[in-house]
């Protein structure tokens, strides 16, 4: 047969035996060696997948910043709320009825705003807690004194006689009303007139709906629970130039003081104990003192600052409230803010610790297996709730160093049983408190953040691709 072997005959043994010939070996071809893996990228790539994952306690540990600062504006407003509100000063105001003076109209109210306003005010703050939670209220004394011009009613329009004086009242606005523990009669000319606490459905009964809409709005984001204080008057005009009043009160309040320009010239002065006050409102004060835990600030303002004039039909109710000044005397509570932008580098200290020990393992030809990487990486991430405990309890500068040593001195340990040497767990130790101190650092500034963070990063970057350049040459 063709394409056959050719039979080897047997061939005889020594003892001259014939034994048959051994069949020839399979055929097997030379198979290519197989292409083998690289250890190093697979490795760098399921370091990379455990970065990630690390990136869910991460989340949680940010939720559960903003759950505690949630639980402190609400205990905070508790306290506030059992104690008294914001108080703003507003007032007095005289609202005068006038008859119709023509078809077209049919009377109305006319509001008259004071010719000259002197408020004086005296705060005295402490701190009220709740388990590890604080809040700033206080105790005011305030003057409010000045006088009252008939010339802007002329200016109306509206006839002297169409005026019923003897029907006109008083209402000086106040925050909120459960914080008045004292407050004198009204005085105006020679008379003095007892004061009684309204709702704001009397006082802006009269108003437009748009303008109750918006001063409701407004009341309720800056200062719940508004009312007045109300008194009926008589006044008599004459060809004086005014008429003036007096009044004094002691006021409770929490979160901030403040007050309406509401004068054709108006002096404000405002003194007290905070340790951080914060000016707000319209007008920054013209003058200003803060030092030892005590504070003054005047401001000097006249109607031509604002945008409603000394006398009008109707309401400027909404306008009135925005020009207020005022100063808050809430505890700056950053803690939170600065544990949660500490948390939103939590990739980082991650990502280049892994790439120390991923060099440090390739450097000493000392396989480092996966779960100590990720054991690591937790205890990376406890550092953030570490810092957010102590921090409710300490300063934040002090926790942060707490929860560093802490941090830095588990992982130097461990990485020195993990390698076998005391020299590259110093190092990696060394690394970390580096970039702990670098996002302190950041933590602090405020203008130039973004700006160190970058160059930061940056510098980063340039180091770990020098390091692997010198990687590559070891590894040939």
């Amino acid at each position: 047969m063709k394409n056959q072997e050719p039979i080897t005959p047997p061939t005889p043994d020594m003892q001259g035996n014939f034994r048959p010939t051994p069949p020839p070996p399979p055929f097997n071809p030379v198979m290519p060696p197989k292409k083998q893996r690289d250890p190093l990228g697979t490795k760098i790539l399921l370091i990379a997948v455990i970065s990630a994952v690390l990136m869910i306690p991460s989340l949680i540990i940010s939720s559960l910043v903003s759950d505690r600062e949630y639980t402190l504006n609400s205990t905070v407003g508790d306290i506030s709320d059992s104690w008294s509100g914001r108080q703003v000063i507003s007032g007095p105001i005289i609202t005068i009825p006038y008859d119709s003076i023509s078809k077209k109209n049919n009377g109305g109210l006319v509001r008259l705003l004071p010719d000259r306003l002197d408020i004086d005010a005296d705060i005295k703050s402490q701190e009220l807690h709740r388990g590890i939670y604080e809040a700033v209220v206080y105790n005011s004394d305030v003057t409010a004194e000045g006088n009252f011009s008939f010339e802007p009613l002329r200016k109306l329009g509206i006839p002297m006689s169409a005026y019923r004086f003897s029907e006109a009242y008083v209402t000086i606005g106040i925050g909120d009303l459960r914080g008045v523990e004292e407050i004198s009669p009204f005085a105006i000319g020679a008379k003095s007139y007892e004061l009684e606490g309204t709702n704001n459905s009397k006082v802006y009964s009269d108003y437009d709906v748009d303008d109750e809409i918006e001063v409701r709005r407004y009341r309720n984001e800056h200062s719940p629970g508004t009312g007045c204080m109300q008194a009926n008057i008589s006044i008599t005009p004459d060809d004086s130039t005014s008429i003036p009043f007096k009044v004094t009160m002691k006021l409770r309040g929490s979160g901030s003081f403040g007050v309406t320009p509401i004068g054709h010239r108006n002096k404000i002065e405002i003194e007290g104990t905070c340790k951080s006050p914060s000016f707000k409102g319209m007008f920054l004060p013209s003058e200003r003192k803060v030092e030892d835990g005590e504070f003054e600030a005047s401001w000097t303002l006249n109607s031509t600052n604002r945008d409603y004039p000394q006398a009008f039909i109707g309401s400027r109710a909404a306008d009135i409230a925005k020009s207020a000044v005022s100063v808050s005397l809430l505890i700056p509570v950053d803690r939170y803010q600065k544990t949660d932008r500490a948390v939103k580098y939590a990739i980082v200290v991650i990502l280049l610790t892994f790439i120390a020990i991923l060099f440090a393992e390739v450097m000493l030809r000392h396989p480092i297996n996966l779960l100590q990487y990720l054991l690591v990486g937790l205890a990376l991430i406890l550092f953030y709730s570490l810092l957010l405990s102590l921090s409710e309890h300490l300063s934040f500068g002090l926790s942060y160093l707490i929860a560093s040593i802490m941090t830095i001195g588990l992982i130097t340990a461990y990485m020195r049983g993990v390698l076998k040497s005391a020299r590259t767990a110093y190092a990696i130790g060394a690394l970390l408190f580096i970039i702990y101190g670098f996002i302190f650092v950041l933590l602090s500034l405020e203008t130039f953040a973004l700006l160190t963070g970058s160059i930061g990063l940056f510098l980063a970057l340039a180091a770990v691709m020098y390091a692997t350049l010198k990687l590559r040459i070891e590894n040939r």
